[in-house]
C-alpha cells in the first residue's frame, strides 16, 4: 500500500467483533439528543427529558419530508439551531418519490457519520487487494451553477468531502480524474476531459461509483469523442494504445488492464444495469455498494461484502408489512421493511423510501438487501402498484424496462423498453403483475386495460436528461421500474407529444 492509500485509510476502525447491536443502536441515539436538546425541534419534542430508546420514540412522531420542509427551509434563510445546534455546513439537492427537489441539511456530526464507516470499509478493501495506484471516483459533472441558500449556505458537495477534510489531499492523489473536471457545466467536454483523463492513467485499480448507469453511459460516449481525443493524445503511446484497443474490441481489459474491483449499486432496479456493467468489465471483481441514501447511510459492505446496518452512523427503525415499527434487534430474518432513520443532520424518525429484506445476521447485526423505493407507488384506481413489487416482475436481462401509469383514455401501464434491445415477454410481466391482487381486480372488472410494451429510443438517456433536470447528480441517479407520475410518456416520446 503506497503512502496516499495508508493516509486515506489512516484512523479507519475494524474492529475485531462487533459490539451489542441494541446498546450501539440507544448510545447514538442518546448522543444526538443530548447534542441537540436546545435546537428547535429538542426543545419543541422535550429532548431534555428523554432518557431512553422508548421515551424517544414516544415524544417524537413519525415524519417525512413535508414535515421537516417548514423547519429546513428556515434553516436555509440562515437560521441557525432549528433541526440541529448550530449552523449546516451545506445542503444537499436530491429527488423524492414525486420527483420534486428536496433540500437535505448537513451538520458536522452527520458528515462524520458518512466518514466512519466509508473509511473502514475503504481500509478493508485496501488491505484486501493491496491498493498501489489510482482509482476513479465518480465525478458528476456541473451541468448547474453552484448554488447558495438564500442564507449563504452552499448546496452540494464533492464526493471527497464525506471522506472528512483530512483526506482530501490524499483522495485527489489517488484520482484519476481531476476534481476540476466536475467543475466542468458542459456535459460534451466534461466526457472529453474525464476519458482523457482515463485514458492517460498509467494503471487504474479501483472505479467507485453510484449507479452503474454513470459509467455505462461514459463508455457508451467514448467513441463519439475518439476523433478528439485521438488528436489530443497523438504522442501519447500507451493512452492512444488504450484507446484504439477499446474501439476495435469492445473489451474494458484492453482500457483498464490492472481494473481490481468496481463498487457500485447492484440491487433493486440497478440489478440489470450492474451485470451489464460486469460483463463489460471481465477482468474486475464486483462489489455491490451498501445503501448509502442522500439522507444517511444505512449499510455498508462488510469484509465479507455483505450489506450490514451501519449501526454507529444513525438510530434506525423498521416498518413491517403488519404496521408494526421494530428495533434494529428485532428484525425477522426473510421479512421486509420500510426505513425510519434518524440522524446527526436533523432528520428525526424520518421515512426514508427505501425498502429492505432482512437476509439473516452478522455476529449480530442485520444484514439488509435493498428491494426498491416503497414511495414509489401507483394507484390510478386502486392496484396500488409498488415499486419494489414491479422491480420483481420486470426481467433482469432486457435492458430498460420501466413501469409508467396512464390515466387516459382507459387507465393502463406502459411498458417502456429500449428499441435497440430484444423485447421483453409482455404477457409474461403482466402474469407476475397479476399476482398482486388489487391490480388483478382491477382487470377483471375491466378498470384497467393490459399492459403494453412501448419502445422508446434510447430510454435511459432520456431517463437521465430528465432527472438532471430537476437537480439530481449525474452520478446519483438510479433507474427504477416504476413512475407514478403520469407526464412520463412526453419525456421517452417527444416528438409523439408535438
Amino acid at each position: 500500500m503506497n503512502g496516499d492509500w495508508r493516509r486515506l485509510t489512516a484512523g479507519a476502525r475494524i474492529p475485531a467483533q462487533r459490539p451489542d447491536l441494541r446498546a450501539v443502536q440507544a448510545r447514538w441515539l442518546l448522543a444526538c439528543v443530548r447534542r441537540n436538546a436546545a435546537c428547535a425541534f429538542g426543545r419543541a419534542h422535550a429532548f431534555e427529558r428523554i432518557q431512553s430508546v422508548k421515551d424517544f420514540r414516544q415524544r417524537v412522531p413519525v415524519a417525512d419530508y413535508r414535515d421537516f420542509a417548514p423547519l429546513i427551509e428556515r434553516m436555509a434563510e440562515g437560521e441557525a439551531d432549528v433541526l440541529f445546534c448550530g449552523l449546516p455546513l451545506a445542503f444537499e439537492r436530491t429527488s423524492g418519490s414525486s420527483g420534486a427537489a428536496r433540500l437535505l441539511p448537513y451538520s458536522a456530526a452527520s458528515l462524520a457519520d458518512f466518514s466512519r464507516p466509508l473509511r473502514a470499509w475503504l481500509a478493508t478493501l485496501a488491505r484486501r487487494y493491496c491498493f498501489t495506484e489510482q482509482a476513479y471516483w465518480a465525478i458528476s459533472p456541473a451541468l448547474r451553477q453552484m448554488e447558495q441558500t438564500p442564507g449563504g449556505v452552499p448546496v452540494g458537495l464533492p464526493d471527497a468531502a464525506y471522506l472528512g477534510p483530512d483526506l482530501l489531499s490524499a483522495f485527489a492523489a489517488l484520482s484519476a480524474v481531476p476534481a476540476a473536471v466536475g467543475g466542468l457545466g458542459d456535459l460534451a467536454e466534461w466526457q472529453r476531459q474525464t476519458w482523457l483523463a482515463l485514458l492517460r492513467c498509467r494503471r487504474l485499480e479501483l472505479i467507485s461509483i453510484w449507479s452503474p448507469t454513470f459509467l455505462l453511459a461514459l463508455l457508451d460516449a467514448l467513441p463519439g469523442h475518439a476523433a478528439a481525443l485521438a488528436a489530443e493524445l497523438a504522442g501519447e503511446t500507451a493512452a492512444l494504445g488504450r484507446l484504439e484497443g477499446y474501439l476495435a474490441e469492445r473489451d474494458g481489459r484492453r482500457l483498464w488492464p490492472h481494473l481490481r474491483l468496481v463498487s457500485c449499486w447492484a440491487d433493486g432496479a440497478s440489478r440489470v444495469w450492474h451485470d451489464e456493467l460486469r460483463r463489460r468489465l471481465p477482468q474486475a471483481d464486483f462489489q455491490p455498494k451498501g445503501l448509502l441514501a442522500t439522507e444517511g447511510i444505512v449499510t455498508v459492505p462488510d469484509a465479507d461484502d455483505a450489506p450490514v446496518l451501519a449501526a454507529k452512523s444513525g438510530f434506525f427503525e423498521f416498518i413491517g408489512d403488519d404496521g408494526a415499527i421494530r428495533l434494529a434487534h428485532e428484525l425477522d430474518e426473510g421479512a421486509d421493511y420500510d426505513v425510519l432513520l434518524t440522524t446527526a443532520g436533523g432528520l428525526y424518525r424520518y421515512r426514508l423510501g427505501d425498502r429492505v429484506r432482512c437476509r439473516g445476521w452478522a455476529e449480530g447485526w442485520p444484514v439488509l438487501d435493498f428491494l426498491g423505493r416503497a414511495g414509489l407507488c401507483s394507484d390510478l384506481v386502486g392496484e396500488k402498484l409498488c415499486e419494489a413489487f414491479v422491480a420483481s416482475c420486470l426481467p433482469h436481462d432486457s435492458g430498460f424496462c420501466m413501469l409508467i401509469a396512464q390515466p387516459a383514455p382507459l387507465p393502463h401501464y406502459l411498458l417502456i423498453t429500449d428499441a435497440a434491445a430484444p423485447p421483453p415477454d409482455t404477457a409474461a410481466i403482466e402474469q407476475r403483475l397479476l399476482h398482486n391482487p388489487h391490480y388483478r381486480y382491477a382487470r377483471e372488472l375491466g378498470q384497467l386495460r393490459a399492459l403494453r410494451a412501448m419502445p422508446a429510443r434510447r430510454p435511459l438517456a432520456a431517463y437521465v436528461r430528465r432527472m438532471t433536470q430537476q437537480g439530481m447528480r449525474l452520478g446519483d441517479i438510479k433507474p427504477v421500474a416504476l413512475r407514478p407520475e403520469t407526464d412520463w410518456f412526453a419525456t421517452f416520446f417527444e416528438d409523439a407529444t408535438r
